[in-house]
């Protein structure tokens, strides 16, 4: 071989023993556990010995490849350690770009069963289970350690080169490590978040690794409201080739903002359809503010417009096509939506947001593809933000009302730097197909509005006539949702009319879970909504009450509180959680009940009825009064008062539903007087 081969091996395995020998420093004083580790990792279910990832990137000509090798030893200490975790689970879109799959289980006696691999690749993902393998790994038992080794390779683009990495598991874990590789002439840049402890770094002229690690990790158990950004720590890394920059929030607004709702100009047949809807929406407010003009055209797509899914063959049609037919897509609604505000000359800016529980946007650090939520916002008169989010197509927005998900989350604004109007080569795509892109942006973070439990809320009203002779009830209803609430029910209720598969998915787990209406709706009397801010959304029935007011005999009714009173109280079954709850927003949940007797009434009982409970994160008050002898006004109000709820303070929430359900294992006895 030749001396070049072994001074670059040399060169190789220097920066290896380098590496290794800090390694090896540090592992050496850190490698034990304190007791209470100990403790932890013997009373759970199964434990980590390690779980190693490796990713090695390279590079030819302009594709790029990403290698990643997993290996993990796992012992289970117990039957539901088992039954639990005695699974291959796998993302189904590494099925086909697997390389290797090796799994063993070690059992306790010192024998090895190894696992066909080819089993798993024959087993398909059952429905519900989301594109994941999740195989089961047979004959493993307490004692035993699965050990499970795999590879698989990606072709990825420029703007795939980074991730973001949480290195925390259900299960305790003695040392987890991720390791990034790439040749020298890519860079490797990372920044860490929540206190993720600095890697160890190794270069040679053949070879840049990072190695980040984290020992002793005690498990974490997510909930639905987890947001593991939020207070996990994790890091996230991008790779750039020696052409490459960091991104821009330029980039940001020309990939994601622009090339999604520049307006088109190729069929200009059309254009005449749109003109025309401009001036019949406008006939009558042609001397008004161009913000009422706007609040006017909105109103009319939200009225007269369906939306429907996009069709490939329209994606390059302009605005008038689509208002000649009265329906939109999602991409043709946004490209309106601009085209409308270019007209009125109206100031806008792009909003680019993230779901709450998916963590807060870095600023600092720009990256592209991170935001679930594009819209616009446009300032008025006085220089205040008004937002208008797309409609999707389940659900239409009013006028300044966004998904709650997005309730009290910071977002970044931007628009182009302009010293004069817009030219008008810049406002449309034309047939050479050039998009016009934004050489700079100005950029700015804001709030995004959210509503307090005051304004977030379900009210349930009921007027109940009790009739002695037939020993029925009937009752007038309004439902009045608002706030978040309204947002979120109306969405429900959108998807639930749109589609099928979902509807019936809710039906069968309604029907599997057996709940008995108390309330039996006969009619619908009347459904309104308000189209400003909290959107409050009502809907007006009758019907019969077919269970929680009911006749013992001919002189004294039941009143059984948990079949009339059902509040959508936060899941509280566990003793304790891991991680925060970060909710969409705060919120009230009201009953009412007035509920009329033939005749006057005595409520049965010295005790007092009336109840109240309040802590730091919430309320509930009970309240019951007889009103001219005759009726009863029934109040029971619950409320969460904070959007999020520290896992130290889980417990308030806990005695708040425990008092909650023992306030409703009641029964009222009312005598019928004069009978």
């Amino acid at each position: 071989m030749s001396q070049l081969f072994f001074r670059v091996k040399f060169r190789y395995c220097l920066v290896t023993l380098t590496f290794l020998t800090i390694y090896l420093s540090n592992f050496a004083n850190d490698n034990i556990p304190d007791s209470l580790f100990y403790d932890h990792i013997k009373s759970s279910d199964a434990y980590l010995l390690y779980s190693f990832t490796d990713v090695r990137y390279s590079q030819s000509w302009r594709s790029y490849r990403r290698h990643t090798t997993y290996e993990s030893k796992l012992v289970i200490n117990n039957r539901s350690g088992v039954e639990k975790y005695a699974f291959l689970n796998l993302n189904d879109a590494f099925a086909d770009q697997l390389e290797s799959i090796v799994i063993k289980t070690l059992k306790a006696d010192g024998t090895v069963v190894e696992l066909d691999s080819s089993l798993v690749f024959r087993h398909q993902p059952t429905e519900g289970q989301m594109g994941r393998i999740n195989y089961p790994i047979p004959g493993v038992e307490p004692g035993d350690t699965i050990e499970v080794l795999f590879t698989y390779s990606e072709r990825l683009s420029r703007n795939e080169l980074g991730n973001f990495v949480f290195m925390f598991n259900e299960v305790p874990s003695l040392n987890s490590e991720y390791s990034i590789s790439a040749p020298p002439h890519l860079t490797i840049r990372y920044k860490l978040y929540n206190d993720f402890p600095e890697p160890l770094i190794a270069t040679s002229d053949t070879l840049i690794y990072c190695l980040f690690q984290r020992k002793f990790s005690y498990g974490v158990l997510e909930n639905q409201y987890t947001c593991s950004p939020c207070e996990l720590p994790y890091f996230y890394y991008s790779i750039y080739d020696e052409d490459g920059k960091m991104k821009t929030w330029e980039d940001v607004y020309n990939l994601e903002f622009n090339v999604l709702t520049q307006p088109l100009r190729l069929d200009r047949r059309n254009a005449a359809h749109y003109r025309r809807w401009m001036r019949r929406v406008l006939r009558e407010a042609r001397d008004s503010t161009k913000y009422y003009q706007l609040e006017l055209l909105l109103t009319d797509i939200y009225n007269n417009f369906s939306i429907e899914p996009p069709i490939r063959e329209e994606v390059i049609r302009s605005s008038g096509y689509f208002i000649k037919r009265n329906r939109l897509d999602p991409i043709s609604l946004r490209r309106l939506y601009r085209q409308i505000l270019e007209d009125l000359e109206i100031d806008y800016w792009a909003v680019f947001a993230r779901s709450k529980r998916m963590g807060p946007i870095d600023p600092y650090l720009v990256r592209t593809h991170e935001f679930d939520h594009i819209f616009f916002a446009w300032e008025d008169d006085i220089g205040s933000l008004n937002i208008i989010y797309p409609h999707d197509l389940y659900f239409k927005f009013q006028q300044g009302e966004i998904p709650t998900s997005l309730y009290n989350t910071e977002a970044i604004i931007a628009k182009p730097y302009r010293t004069g109007n817009i030219r008008r080569r810049d406002r449309y795509i034309r047939r050479d197909l050039n998009l016009a892109e934004a050489d700079s942006v100005i950029t700015d973070i804001i709030k995004l509005p959210g509503m307090d439990a005051s304004l977030n809320y379900i009210r349930q009203i009921y007027y109940c006539d009790i009739d002695s002779h037939e020993k029925s009830t009937s009752f007038k209803s309004l439902l009045s949702l608002s706030g978040g609430l309204s947002t979120d029910i109306r969405s429900f209720f959108g998807l639930l009319q749109q589609d099928q598969e979902a509807s019936d998915f809710f039906e069968a787990m309604a029907e599997y879970e057996g709940q008995d209406l108390a309330m039996e709706i006969d009619t619908i009397t009347s459904i309104d909504l308000r189209n400003n801010r909290p959107y409050v959304f009502s809907i007006g029935a009758e019907g019969t009450v077919q269970s929680g007011i009911s006749f013992i005999n001919d002189s004294i009714v039941s009143i059984t509180l948990d079949n009339l009173i059902q509040h959508n109280q936060l899941e509280t079954e566990e003793d304790s959680i891991d991680l925060n709850y970060y909710l969409d927003y705060s919120y009230s949940d009201q009953y009412i009940f007035v509920i009329t007797f033939p005749v006057n009434i005595e409520i049965l009982g010295s005790e007092s009825l009336n109840l109240e409970m309040e802590n730091d994160y919430g309320s509930y008050t009970f309240h019951l009064t007889l009103v001219n002898n005759n009726q009863l006004s029934l109040h029971s109000n619950y409320s969460v008062t904070r959007d999020m709820i520290p896992k130290e303070d889980y417990y308030q929430l806990k005695e708040l539903d425990d008092f909650i359900r023992e306030a409703n294992n009641r029964r009222i006895l009312i005598k019928l007087l004069d009978i």
